[in-house]
């Protein structure tokens, strides 16, 4: 009688355990990025909670989530074209790498932010006192204007950041980490171990720098922004609207999208959880019968060429002929995605100009989204990219060496990491020669294994966890949702204030002690030397 009690309880309590689990939760995530890489995370995201059995609410410029009971979108506009990425700068410029970065990424960020958040539709959710949420997952783009929907809503709010850990980005849920090894997204290099005191300076000078513009925006732009879009619905649930700083910093987790060994592998705070390749996986759909064909017969395999956005299509047309005579010298096939197939004459044989690559169709039926399945194929080689943090991760995921070629000053950082670990080559992007300065790239990635070793090496790593990524970043989320903000595992720093955390009362208070001292050693002095003169003067009386 006694172990069928026992087993009524346990099976009770599973029974229980699973009505919890079962129940899912409501969640509102926003991607508010016009940029289909960004909305191919947000997708994967939101699947991952849809499958789980959550309730999502997603704020997006774009999705291949497939609609169904408990998902609901929130359309904030449409992509510009088929990519959906944009080229804020002209092709063929070389990125700046200046000592001082630009500072209009943070009002730009501010301003995608603002737009999705003044879409009449976003202000309808806002005002609706009926609707509730348990947690919001908000994308961080160098803005903090998200936040407060968390407030409103009175949930917890977890950050996801599309790239790798930065200072922006920790310092929100943490203290500004020292420059001397946490770089900003922009930077154009990673610091070098040892670095000299010239270039702690210039590291050190740079965050200051950053660090007046973000305070600035902070409190002369997206202040009077928060309380121009928040006030009135904070205020019809009955609530006053809290300081716009103190929700800025009232984040309860951060997902990186990102890996140690991908990124500047920093120390992050116990709330700060690498999530990178969470949009990875094993299972893929065929590629196209013809492609499939092309790649299996490539007997010197396969070079993959992807610049991102519309930079191929934008290219002049006298370097795009020179790209295509270097590529005529190569035994290898190269496929190239190029929307501009039908303009291009004199095409050599082994050069294969696609509309549209397999990476970019989505399994969005499936819990994860398709990958590149042209990187996956054992016959490529290396990959020609642009450097943005998505295409090097997803190379590196495959074992894939690659060629960067940075467009934007955000990919000098994700190459010069990449070089700097043997996975990369960098070619500087210009109009001359820049087919020639290719083709070198090309011949040393071939001639030498190393970076092909090293690209599987970091292969190896991101394939061999504890649990899948998508699993991690699950967990966490619902963490979040079960124990109301996870605040144990929040940063005691964020509860110091500036002088608190940077000592500056006790370097104030030895300041002072020092003070104090050099006056007692005057003194000292002082009376010495008059002491000094007394016993002289009173020596030379004696001998007179």
């Amino acid at each position: 009688m006694k172990w069928s009690m026992v087993s009524v309880v346990c099976v009770l309590a599973l029974l229980v355990a699973l009505a919890r689990r079962g129940s899912g939760g409501t969640v509102l995530v926003v991607f508010p990025v016009p940029s289909r890489s960004h909305t191919l995370l947000g997708d994967h995201l939101v699947t991952t909670l849809l499958h789980a059995g959550h309730n999502v609410t997603y704020v997006t410029t774009f999705t291949r989530v497939k609609a169904s009971d408990r998902f609901t979108l929130i359309d904030i506009g449409s992509a510009a074209d088929d990519d959906g990425e944009s080229s804020s700068a002209p092709p063929l410029q070389e990125p700046s790498s200046s000592r001082f970065p630009p500072h209009q990424f943070l009002a730009e960020g501010t301003s995608i932010a603002e737009r999705a958040l003044r879409h009449p539709r976003v202000q309808t959710l806002l005002k609706d006192v009926t609707q509730s949420f348990d947690l919001v997952v908000a994308e961080w783009f160098y803005s903090g204007l998200l936040a407060p929907l968390a407030e409103v809503f009175e949930c917890p709010l977890a950050w996801y950041s599309a790239g790798d850990a930065s200072w922006l980005s920790v310092q929100l849920v943490h203290e500004p980490s020292s420059p001397t090894f946490f770089v900003d997204p922009l930077a154009p290099s990673l610091p070098r171990l040892e670095p000299g005191v010239p270039d702690r300076l210039r590291r050190l000078a740079r965050q200051a720098y950053l660090s007046a513009w973000v305070y600035y925006m902070t409190h002369y732009v997206e202040t009077p922004a928060y309380y121009e879009i928040y006030q009135l619905a904070i205020q019809l649930r009955g609530r006053t609207p809290p300081l716009y700083e103190q929700l800025l910093y009232d984040g309860a987790l951060l997902l990186v999208n990102s890996h140690p060994a991908l990124g500047q592998g920093v120390p992050l705070p116990h709330n700060a959880k690498y999530i990178g390749g969470h949009h990875l996986t094993a299972t893929h759909s065929a590629l196209p019968k013809n492609l499939q064909t092309l790649l299996d017969n490539a007997k010197h395999g396969v070079i993959y060429l992807n610049l991102g956005g519309t930079v191929s299509e934008e290219l002049p047309p006298e370097t795009t002929r020179e790209l295509l005579r270097v590529f005529r010298q190569l035994e290898q096939v190269v496929v190239w995605r190029h929307r501009g197939a039908g303009a291009l004459h004199h095409v050599p044989g082994n050069v294969h100009l696609l509309d549209r690559a397999p990476h970019l169709a989505l399994l969005s039926t499936a819990p994860h989204t398709l990958l590149p399945s042209d990187l996956e194929h054992p016959n490529t080689i290396m990959m020609i990219t642009h450097g943005g943090f998505l295409s090097y991760m997803e190379a590196m995921y495959y074992g894939v060496p690659i060629i960067g070629v940075p467009v934007h000053e955000d990919q000098l950082l994700t190459i010069d990491i990449a070089a700097s670990r043997g996975r990369a080559i960098q070619v500087p992007i210009s109009n001359a020669g820049i087919g020639y300065k290719l083709k070198g790239a090309i011949f040393e990635l071939l001639g030498n294994y190393s970076y092909r070793n090293n690209a599987k090496e970091m292969s190896a790593l991101l394939q061999d966890r504890l649990v899948p990524a998508s699993q991690e970043l699950l967990y966490w989320l619902e963490l979040v949702m079960r124990t109301g903000g996870a605040p144990a595992l929040r940063s005691p720093a964020l509860q110091l204030s500036a002088m608190q955390r940077y000592h500056l009362d006790v370097i104030g208070v030895l300041l002072m002690f020092a003070w104090f001292l050099s006056k007692v050693a005057k003194l000292v002095k002082v009376y010495w030397d008059d002491f000094g003169t007394d016993t002289q003067y009173l020596e030379e009386k004696k001998n007179e």
